[in-house]
């Protein structure tokens, strides 16, 4: 490959990007996120200060993260906008992503239920399972994940021996994971419309 034909790959690689970028802000995925990271937030204080000091079953740590994922499924079926009620590329490989982290956090909570094992060591596996998650969001859409990625892997080196804090050190990564990155979409969201109807109006 010549240098010319490297530099057009590139400029095709560099517009793939752009694209999936603007996709996800037109989308509505910005202020999404900024919910997510909220009731996100609840579901892991939850574990933390009414399922784990109580020393219940690990199954009973599934329930507030069901919950939480029935919301955050409606939270997105009322606002993501769709082209013509299709999902775009981006979103299904938003949802393969999250589909898979929610998958394996489950069977990390089934081997920690077969092993047995302390249920303690939930919040480890949970935050290994998060820092992949958040991994294949840096290599799909923005390199800033790869930022939150690297978090969740000090969380899970750091949560067993701080216990009673974990959940709450844990809940605070995932919340400025997805509200740091959605707030900049919305804002850039925001920024885009109001330029439109201004167009519009001129």
């Amino acid at each position: 490959m010549d240098r010319e034909e490297a530099e057009k790959a590139l400029a095709i690689i560099r517009q793939v990007v752009q694209d999936t970028r603007d996709d996800l802000i037109e989308r509505n995925w910005g202020l999404i996120w900024m919910i997510h990271a909220f009731t996100n937030l609840a579901a892991f204080l939850t574990l933390g200060l009414a399922i784990e000091p109580r020393g219940l079953p690990i199954y009973w740590y599934l329930v507030p993260l069901a919950i939480v994922a029935g919301v955050d499924l409606a939270i997105v079926l009322l606002l993501v906008r769709r082209q013509d009620g299709v999902r775009s590329f981006v979103e299904w490989q938003l949802h393969g992503i999250w589909t898979t982290f929610i998958l394996f956090s489950a069977l990390a909570a089934v081997l920690l239920y077969v092993a047995p094992a302390s249920p303690r060591l939930y919040c480890p596996l949970l935050a290994l399972t998060s820092g992949i998650g958040f991994a294949m969001m840096g290599v799909v859409f923005y390199r800033r994940f790869f930022l939150f990625a690297a978090l969740f892997m000090l969380v899970a080196l750091v949560a067993p021996f701080l216990a009673a804090v974990q959940w709450l050190l844990f809940g605070a990564v995932w919340w400025a994971a997805l509200f740091i990155p959605g707030l900049s979409m919305h804002r850039e969201n925001r920024r885009r419309l109001h330029d439109e109807s201004r167009a519009q109006l001129l």
